[in-house]
């Protein structure tokens, strides 16, 4: 498999042809004016004028994880680093890191699906991540013991994938797996504001 995006050029060609068809049919009609079928061929061409639904399906396969949020990928000749949304992994130093690194390798491990929706302050690519089999990663991680929820960020999630990585936090913090195994867990953006106090 290809470092890059495969998008389905097919379908992508399909629709930018009605899409054409569309605008064609409206200019047809409203120059005949039949005003009904003009607005109605207008309609589909601005329910299927979606600029980021050729995008919507990147797969993605990681090259290098800098820990358990964060990873490379190739799109084209280009590095892209993707900051995994929905979760936040133990910083490098803290008890686990290698470990979330490692899990977050196995889960994408042959690629994975990218839907990459903002840049954050540090250039990085925010993206819901999911397994090739269209498992949400951020729920798994968290699920292992892996990892926190920022409550900064947990609104720009569904609401299905917000409830799934709550249910996986609450089960890893019963079961006391990974971070939570310990005494006095300290999440990643703690250690991180802990960090800066002391420089």
């Amino acid at each position: 498999m290809q470092n890059e995006i495969q998008i389905n050029l097919v379908a992508t060609s399909l629709t930018l042809f009605v899409m054409l068809a569309a605008l064609v049919m409206a200019g047809y009609f409203a120059l005949r004016r039949r005003v009904f079928l003009a607005v109605v061929s207008i309609g589909c061409f601005l329910v299927l004028f979606n600029p980021t639904a050729a995008m919507a399906e990147e797969i993605c396969k990681p090259i290098r994880f800098a820990d358990g949020d964060t990873f490379n990928f190739k799109r084209g000749g280009e590095l892209v680093r993707v900051r995994l949304a929905g979760f936040d992994a133990p910083e490098v130093g803290q008890p686990f890191s290698r470990r979330a690194t490692d899990h977050l390798r196995m889960l994408t491990l042959g690629g994975a699906h990218c839907d990459c929706y903002k840049s954050d302050r540090y250039g990085r690519s925010v993206c819901i991540v999911r397994t090739l089999s269209g498992a949400n990663v951020a729920p798994l991680m968290l699920k292992a013991g892996f990892g926190c929820i920022d409550p900064r960020f947990e609104h720009e999630a569904d609401p299905t994938d917000r409830a799934q990585a709550r249910a996986a936090l609450e089960d890893a913090q019963t079961r006391k797996v990974g971070i939570w195994s310990g005494v006095d867990t300290q999440c990643a953006a703690e250690f991180r504001k802990e960090k800066r106090s002391v420089q």
